[in-house]
C-alpha cells in the first residue's frame, strides 16, 4: 500500500496565501481499487469540490462539496 503525505508546512510571507504556503487543506481519504493504493484528494481552491486521481493509472475522482452531502471522510473508488 503505497502512502502519500501532505508537504511540511512553513509560516506564510507576508502577501502569500495559504494556498501557496503548504498550511494543511481539507481533504479525503480514497482508496483506489483499480492499483490498490490509497491517497489524499484535497480540496479545490474553490472550495466546491474534492479533486483528485490515482497515482498509478491517473483515474481521476471529483467529490462535491454542498449541504445534504456525507460527512464521511474515506472513500473507495471502484
Amino acid at each position: 500500500m503505497d502512502f502519500y503525505d501532505t508537504p511540511p508546512t512553513r509560516p506564510a510571507p507576508d502577501g502569500e496565501s495559504s494556498a501557496t504556503t503548504g498550511e494543511a487543506r481539507p481533504y479525503l481519504g480514497v482508496s483506489f481499487e483499480c492499483c490498490q493504493v490509497y491517497a489524499r484528494v484535497y480540496r479545490n481552491a474553490a472550495g466546491d469540490k474534492y479533486v483528485g486521481s490515482c497515482p498509478r493509472c491517473a483515474r481521476q475522482v471529483r467529490f462535491s462539496v454542498g449541504d445534504g452531502g456525507s460527512g464521511s471522510r474515506f472513500w473507495t473508488v471502484r
